[in-house]
């Protein structure tokens, strides 16, 4: 049967609108979004959701130069590898420390968790786009480093955007509306307290303190005290575990090294162990949301204590850690919904409003 002149036509175009469609789900598909955090990285292809969460670690063959464990089981191995081996953590207050290293490591968890997701990699490869949340402190070099890392991996193109609007985004919602919001985020490698409002940060304050910085406190605490050096994924476990502010006084038993003999030793250590040794950098924190909230202007001081402080960041779950940073600064304080996420799904948001009103650089 022989088609009339308007029915090729639109066959032709149902052909084209369908071809334009599938071009542009690639577009929308490959658009990923990295928390590249100190400890963990997070990574969401927008659309389809969160595909990888693993610690930012890897292991270093160092006389040959290979990479041999990535992410989870290069932690698994820290502390326990033979003298060729080094892990490292190629972020420190979430900046790139060892570029190499952080490259190899986002190499490995591309092929991981985005590329299964497609059958043709060449295909889609060059519409990849990176949506990445950086310290609001990184200088230009830093942000230079980090647009170059992911341009190696594959990404064509990289929006760098600062870490306070992700995780304010993630935790309170629109950053764009004239009401301000006062966030706070504690993680492994910094904290950082910003207002923000309009799309705009009006004043912030990051210092250098976080999870990982409690974790030497506590090791050297347990040194000076009780004469132990415990290894590094101990401490970390004993701080996740034992920290609180609500006055509990749980134990744990942890394995360690007598400084005086050499041997092997147990010890007890209680909750107000840590809540001791780690007292310092949580006034520190405290001392630093004071700051911000000294710098507010006048005309949103209203509305931040109104709406108050809240909380984003791993250790925002600390029990008791709103109420006792709320005691001292006299606004109320909350902690978001999935703390530990906030950043990553800020991101998303973020990434998937990208137009007039973007965040991104």
């Amino acid at each position: 049967m022989i088609k009339s002149l308007e029915d090729i036509q639109t066959t032709n175009e149902t052909i084209v609108a369908k071809i334009r469609s599938f071009f542009q789900s690639v577009i929308t598909q490959t658009s990923v979004a990295i928390d590249l955090g100190t400890s963990m990285t997070r990574m969401a292809i927008i659309g389809k959701g969160i595909v990888l969460k693993e610690a930012t670690y890897i292991g270093q063959h160092i006389q040959q130069g290979t990479y041999l464990f990535f992410g989870d089981e290069a932690r698994l191995m820290y502390g326990k590898t033979p003298q060729f081996i080094q892990v490292i953590k190629p972020l420190e207050g979430g900046i790139l420390s060892d570029f190499d290293g952080c490259v190899a490591l986002l190499e490995h968890f591309m092929q991981k968790a985005i590329l299964p997701y497609y059958k043709n990699a060449s295909l889609i490869k060059p519409g990849m786009k990176a949506f990445i949340a950086i310290p609001s402190s990184a200088t230009e070099v830093e942000q230079k480093a980090t647009k170059e890392a992911f341009r190696k991996v594959g990404f064509t193109s990289v929006h760098l955007t600062l870490k306070p609007y992700a995780f304010a985004s993630g935790a309170r919602g629109s950053i764009f509306h004239h009401m301000p919001l006062f966030v706070a985020d504690i993680s492994a490698g910094l904290t950082e307290i910003a207002v923000v409002i309009s799309g705009g940060i009006v004043c912030s304050k990051t210092i250098p303190m976080g999870g990982n910085y409690m974790d030497r406190q506590l090791q050297h605490y347990l040194q000076l005290k009780y004469g132990m050096m415990i290894g590094e994924q101990t401490i970390s476990l004993l701080k996740d575990r034992l920290l609180n502010l609500q006055g509990t006084n749980d134990t744990q038993t942890a394995r360690g090294k007598s400084l005086e003999t050499g041997l092997p030793k147990s010890l007890k250590v209680t909750a107000s162990d840590v809540r001791e040794a780690t007292a310092t950098s949580i006034n520190h924190i405290v001392d630093a949301v004071r700051e911000v909230i000294e710098s507010i202007p006048p005309e949103l001081v209203d509305g931040v204590v109104q709406k108050g402080l809240t909380l984003t960041g791993g250790l925002a779950q600390v029990p008791g850690i709103a109420d006792y940073i709320s005691k001292e600064i006299k606004i109320p304080v909350s902690v978001t919904e999935h703390p530990d996420m906030a950043t990553i799904n800020g991101l998303i948001r973020l990434a998937r409003q990208k137009g007039e009103q973007s965040v991104f650089f």
